[in-house]
């Protein structure tokens, strides 16, 4: 009965959820962006120039550049390789979170949600960080492996279609799952889980 209402619930709160998320833009993706910033020119500034928030989508300057079909160093090349990439490739799994947790009957819902937004930001982090990594692949090539502290191209690969294609739609049902521990949904899954033990 519980698991029922948590469905039909987490149901109708997705057009909402999914139209506030819509609606705020950048709002919820300007921290994940930023974090992505710090991360990629500290351990990369060798390949990273600087990344920004531009409506929905994280503009990243690189250090190369292109000249005769040819990728060089931007200052040999008089130009930089820019990318363009749209955060609500990633930015979705926070209206799909906000649609779990509202339906569910837990205590201190504004600060669950505060601390699974901060985690989602963290992997939203994690997931730009590996489109730029591809696309990077892509364009660059054999210059950006031979960077130091690149990993190898079927890491960059792994980790796209893992943070990428996995984790924006897994993440926010593994921390709703985690955050019900005390509800009465919570409850209940753990008598019906007994229950089919014992069957078994």
């Amino acid at each position: 009965m519980l698991m029922r209402r948590q469905i039909v619930l987490t149901l109708v709160l997705m057009p909402i959820t999914f139209g506030m998320w819509y609606a705020a833009g950048p709002l919820f993706s300007a921290p994940a962006v930023w974090l992505c910033d710090l991360v990629l020119t500290y351990f990369y500034p060798g390949i990273v120039d600087n990344a920004g928030l531009r409506a929905v989508d994280l503009q990243l300057t690189t250090q190369f550049g292109e000249s005769g079909g040819k990728i060089l160093p931007a200052k040999q090349a008089g130009n930089q390789i820019a990318l363009e990439i749209n955060t609500r490739l990633v930015s979705y799994s926070i209206a799909f979170y906000g649609a779990l947790l509202m339906a569910s009957n837990v205590r201190d819902s504004l600060y669950k949600f505060s601390i699974g937004l901060f985690c989602l930001w963290l992997i939203m982090a994690a997931g730009l960080a590996s489109i730029v990594g591809k696309e990077l692949l892509l364009l660059v090539g054999g210059p950006f492996l031979s960077a130091p502290l690149v990993p190898p191209a079927d890491v960059i690969a792994l980790a796209y279609q893992f943070n990428v294609l996995l984790m924006p739609t897994l993440a926010p049902v593994f921390l709703w799952f985690w955050q019900l521990r005390g509800s009465p949904l919570w409850e209940q899954l753990a008598v019906d889980i007994n229950r089919a033990s014992r069957r078994a």
